[in-house]
């Protein structure tokens, strides 16, 4: 299995997996090491999936077509499975920005029929696949309609092609691809990564009136540059598909802009942002909570905990070899910091049940913190971690009895039971993000993709291609096509070392990607931190972010 994105967007699994594996470091609770009997589960109740509506800040009485290709082209061609699954992905990743704005519904464009564009306030087409077919009846009425229009990527000479006089009316044309590699999108004056494995599908652009306004600009490594993306009219134009090879600081954040000027144009310009203490489970140091709670909320700045509540080390990894289980009953001094913590502006996010997987390498030691929960994950002979599918006995049954045996666990000590769940490196099969959805109101993370979840534009599928993960973050908050609340994470985390593929990560880097999200009109820039480095760095992202504008909110916030 592949991953077409960065390395830096799991980033969460290096100091952690570091810690774990080096032995010893968080041991808090007696030498036992056996535990306290699990909980009874709980019987959560389950929600309907609000698939295609709109999410927070969005309006559910205006409706946005997202149209994709599906593989079907004008010319006869050999059968290109991978290109039509990337296609829908691009779409399923469209149709989450999309939901900031508005509802939505989306079909493969060579189902459009004749006047179709009348049921909805705006469209959305996701260009993928080169001379995909496109009916006339598409291309005559985008060509004609008032409605607010994003053309993203190919196929645009096709609407030129069908409508010559639009060149004259809207004062710009398409150009062959640009055979340079762009390596930067400029936009609202900053300029924004563009990865060079992202190839050479840049469109090009050429402005031939004033009726056109360019809102970015591509440019390469020796300065050439060509529109990134025009408007005129109703009609705004993307010269390639932001989602290939996405990273910080990156163009994408351009895309997710543009949507939101089209389509909300009366969002508001605000800057906000979130900060969330990572894996906290039952062998956590009391002090090292209680310490950076004497820091936030003396600062005034709301605050989440991501609290695993069974910490499981079945081969004795972390623990001098000897097999060691704990609850959070078992942490009493621990519950009372989190119990401080809430009552001084924290909120609780479960992050899985144990952080680990069985008693197996997931993909180092199976103990908690370190490994991933729902997904299986080894490492390669380079080093490099990869993630080969879902876990053995994945089903929405296996799913809501983890959670119902966890939420029982931070029951039982009094702690408030979560709203909002976190998945362990943001890991986890379509079955399993589904269901999150149906348990938690919301989730806080960044989601995972498939290719088949939403065959025919039907969202909802659970038998998907697991060949890769597409993962993706957002500047705002979502309903993404699983139907769940997203309050993002987008920034990453410090990390003093590098690990497997994993560059470190200074606290200037966070906040010189935090820069980079001002482009966003209503941005939220959220990041994360491991109470183990302490309060230095922390103090400085959070000061530091603050310097730049933004003011720190609750996920509650967001997500209303």
């Amino acid at each position: 299995m592949t991953q077409r994105f960065p390395a830096w967007l799991r980033l969460g699994i290096i100091v952690v997996a570091v810690v774990s594996l080096v032995g010893g470091i968080v041991v808090v609770v007696s030498d036992e090491g056996s535990g306290s009997e699990a909980a009874s589960p709980i019987e959560p109740v389950l929600r309907q999936p609000k698939i295609g509506l709109a999410g927070p800040g969005g309006r559910d009485d205006r409706r946005t077509l997202v149209l994709f290709d599906d593989g079907r082209r004008l010319r006869p061609s050999p059968p290109a499975t991978q290109v039509a699954e990337e296609a829908q992905v691009n779409a399923i990743q469209t149709a989450n920005l999309v939901s900031r704005s508005t509802a939505w519904r989306m079909l493969p464009a060579a189902d459009y029929r004749s006047g179709e564009l009348n049921e909805y306030q705006a469209v959305v087409y996701v260009g993928t696949v080169y001379d995909a077919q496109l009916p006339s009846a598409l291309l005559a009425d985008i060509s004609r309609t008032r409605l607010p229009v994003v053309w993203m990527g190919s196929n645009i000479w096709q609407l030129f092609e069908h409508a010559p006089a639009l060149a004259g009316k809207w004062g710009w044309t398409w150009a062959p691809f640009r055979e340079d590699k762009v390596t930067t999108v400029s936009y609202r004056d900053t300029d924004l990564r563009r990865d060079p494995h992202a190839g050479v599908d840049v469109v090009g652009v050429r402005v031939t009136s004033p009726k056109a306004k360019v809102l970015a600009e591509a440019k390469s490594a020796d300065g050439a540059a060509s529109p990134w993306a025009v408007h005129s009219g109703s009609f705004t134009y993307l010269a390639e598909m932001p989602y290939s090879y996405v990273g910080a600081g990156d163009r994408y954040l351009a895309a997710a802009d543009i949507l939101l000027g089209v389509l909300a144009p009366d969002a508001p310009e605000r800057r906000r942002a979130l900060v969330r203490i990572e894996d906290i489970g039952p062998r956590t140091p009391p002090a090292e909570v209680r310490a950076i709670t004497d820091y936030l909320s003396g600062r005034g700045v709301p605050f989440s905990l991501a609290v695993y509540p069974y910490y499981a080390d079945p081969r004795g990894a972390a623990n001098g070899g000897k097999p060691t289980f704990a609850r959070l009953v078992d942490s009493p001094e621990l519950v009372a910091a989190l119990r401080e913590a809430v009552a001084r502006g924290g909120t609780l996010v479960m992050h899985g049940y144990s952080h680990q997987y069985g008693e197996t390498d997931n993909p180092y030691s199976g103990t908690s913190g370190a490994d991933y929960e729902f997904y299986r994950a080894t490492v390669d002979h380079q080093d490099n971690v990869r993630l080969s599918g879902p876990v053995p006995q994945d089903s929405p049954e296996w799913f809501r009895g983890r959670v119902a045996t966890g939420l029982a666990e931070f029951d039982r000590v009094g702690l408030p039971r979560p709203d909002a769940f976190e998945f362990p490196h943001y890991g986890g099969s379509a079955v399993d993000y589904q269901e999150a959805g149906r348990v938690f109101p919301m989730r806080y993370d960044r989601g995972s993709y498939y290719a088949g979840q939403c065959d025919g534009g039907r969202c909802g599928r659970t038998d998907v291609s697991y060949r890769e993960v597409y993962g993706q973050f957002f500047p705002y908050p979502v309903r993404d096509v699983y139907g769940t609340v997203v309050v993002p994470e987008n920034v990453g985390n410090v990390a003093p070392a590098k690990f497997n593929q994993h560059a470190a990560r200074t606290a200037d880097d966070i906040l010189a990607d935090a820069k980079t999200h001002r482009v966003v009109t209503d941005s939220v820039v959220s990041f994360y931190y491991h109470p183990f480095l302490g309060i230095g760095d922390l103090r400085k992202v959070v000061e530091g972010t603050e310097g730049l504008g933004y003011r720190f909110v609750s996920p509650a916030a967001v997500a209303a």
